[in-house]
């Protein structure tokens, strides 16, 4: 049984980045096979309870979802005391503050922590950005693949740092592992990850998690 429970979408006042209704428990607003896969992955990494609401077709511009995402884009999260946050990564950097019993992020003032930090917003800059455009050059048919070369030099660095592993900072798998593998879950599923063969285990080892499994059954279908 998921831990989420779906539900009609909220009408809720007031601009995004404030406090809204109140909730239990997290409320995820999400769409299947989008940047919402990877804060479903950290809900279930994390294993407490959260409900969902997924966002459908031309919901994503009505004036209740743009309160909580001012672009009307997925993913949304509203928190227990009711504050509604958006950008994938800022959603899991602050899930992995509020529960620090999962184990997905070090100590304050730690190594560990600074690393997360590092491999969490390398993942967004030099591996998300870049292999959007390389996948959006290879549909232009482009001859020259700027955004190729970009993603190739980040995924060299992210294949020596991974060595052995299994994850970025050794065997303690972290949110950063979220982030990187799920971006990389993208170009692994298209075939564009055969000069890195560390990195395409790197992200067999992440979807054989038992968690991601349960998130990608949701996340993981067609659109509504």
């Amino acid at each position: 049984m998921w831990p989420g429970v779906r539900r009609a979408p909220l009408c809720l006042a007031g601009g995004y980045g404030e406090r809204m209704t109140a909730t239990a428990v997290p409320n995820l607003y999400y769409m299947p096979r989008t940047r919402s896969s990877r804060v479903l992955w950290m809900l279930e990494e994390i294993g407490t309870p959260y409900e969902l609401t997924e966002v459908r077709g031309g919901d994503r511009r009505s004036a209740a979802h743009r309160a909580r995402h001012p672009l009307g884009r997925v993913p949304a999260l509203t928190l227990p005391d009711g504050t509604t946050i958006f950008e994938s990564a800022a959603i899991c950097l602050a899930l992995a503050d509020l529960h620090p019993e999962a184990g997905l992020i070090g100590p304050v003032g730690s190594p560990d922590r600074a690393l997360a930090y590092q491999w969490s917003v390398f993942a967004m800059t030099e591996l998300d950005g870049p292999l959007f455009r390389w996948l959006r050059e290879q549909a232009d048919g482009s001859a020259d693949s700027p955004g190729r070369e970009r993603f190739a030099e980040a995924a060299a660095a992210l294949e020596d740092a991974v060595g052995e592993g299994p994850w970025l900072l050794g065997d303690r798998f972290t949110l950063s592992d979220v982030l990187c593998a799920s971006v990389l879950s993208g170009a692994t599923s298209r075939g564009l990850l055969s000069d890195w063969p560390g990195l395409v285990a790197y992200v067999a080892r992440g979807q054989a998690r038992p968690a991601y499994a349960r998130a990608a059954a949701i996340f993981d279908r067609e659109r509504s």
